[in-house]
């Protein structure tokens, strides 16, 4: 048993599939189909079971799991020591909701980069929070920056920074100023779709004071819901920094929905798989940067 077999085992382990972890290892599928059947060889018993869409493991492979990944973790203290990293371990690769792909992703990004000797290459896989917590826990991605809450208990969780949200509308609406929740029952809405947190926070509103958002449309990109907006299908609750131009050029009209909703922003990895050198570089400087350049946002006040 060595530890290549061990690592391999492992990415099957996460990807519960074959050739998404023979994609991710570099590797073709026969030959790590060939390995996990030499690993089974070896230990005399089953460790992988066939499921629809992959694999999952047997309780003989469950306890060969939780002692690979003591070996692996200890062998990756000892590289990381002694200096005698990996090409993978320079690579960092990092999943981000596109409504944060824009602005303050990138800027803490090349903050990093800038303030980091031998920064590593970077991967950026833009998605909605459910798609990234999948590849947060597949291996795919190192962390994500998403929204909150999260309830994966195989993720470990930390706050970056909180925005608030807001109504914004065509400029011929009647929506200004302070307006209570129960007066929004008859809004129609733009939103994005499932899987978004931005979505949540309005049905979670909404419902909270008594009725069923009307959505006219669910949208994937930012730009699209602004664009419907514009054109005069309805109002979105958006984070107040999307429309600073928006409003101050008049092509949209914002509101302050009372109480004001916010939404949590955090950064997700994996409880069991210990991060990279990088990884763990990149997401304590996410806790120290990012609650500072949020700071630098206009305070919200109604037009």
């Amino acid at each position: 048993m060595d530890i290549r077999s061990l690592r391999y085992f492992v990415a099957v382990t996460d990807f519960h599939n074959v050739s998404r972890a023979a994609e991710h290892l570099h590797i073709s599928q026969p030959a790590l189909s060939q390995a996990m059947k030499g690993l089974e060889q070896e230990i005399g018993q089953p460790i992988f079971r066939r499921v629809m869409g992959g694999v999952e493991l047997t309780d003989v492979g469950k306890r060969l799991r939780y002692h690979a990944l003591r070996i692996l973790h200890a062998v990756d203290d000892a590289e990381e020591e002694l200096g005698t990293r990996t090409r993978l371990d320079t690579e960092l690769n990092i999943g981000v909701l596109p409504t944060l792909a824009e602005d303050y992703v990138p800027v803490i990004l090349r903050a990093f980069q800038e303030t980091t000797a031998d920064a590593p290459m970077v991967g950026l896989r833009e998605a909605h929070t459910e798609g990234l917590v999948k590849e947060v826990l597949s291996g795919a991605l190192h962390l994500a920056v998403l929204d909150l809450p999260v309830s994966e208990p195989q993720l470990a969780v930390e706050k970056l920074w909180q925005e608030r949200l807001v109504i914004v509308s065509p400029p011929s609406s009647d929506l200004r100023g302070r307006v209570p929740w129960t007066a929004l029952q008859k809004v129609p809405w733009i939103t994005l779709e499932p899987g978004y947190g931005l979505r949540d926070v309005l049905f979670r509103m909404s419902l909270a004071h008594g009725f069923q958002p009307q959505i006219v449309f669910e949208l994937t990109s930012a730009h699209a819901l602004l664009g419907m907006v514009r054109a005069g299908f309805g109002s979105a609750l958006v984070p107040y920094r999307w429309i600073q131009l928006e409003i101050l050029h008049g092509r949209l009209r914002m509101a302050i929905p009372d109480p004001l909703p916010t939404r949590d922003i955090g950064v997700v990895w994996r409880r069991q798989r210990r991060l990279s050198v990088w990884a763990r570089a990149f997401r304590d400087f996410l806790l120290t940067a990012g609650p500072s350049i949020v700071e630098q946002a206009e305070p919200v006040t109604s037009d």
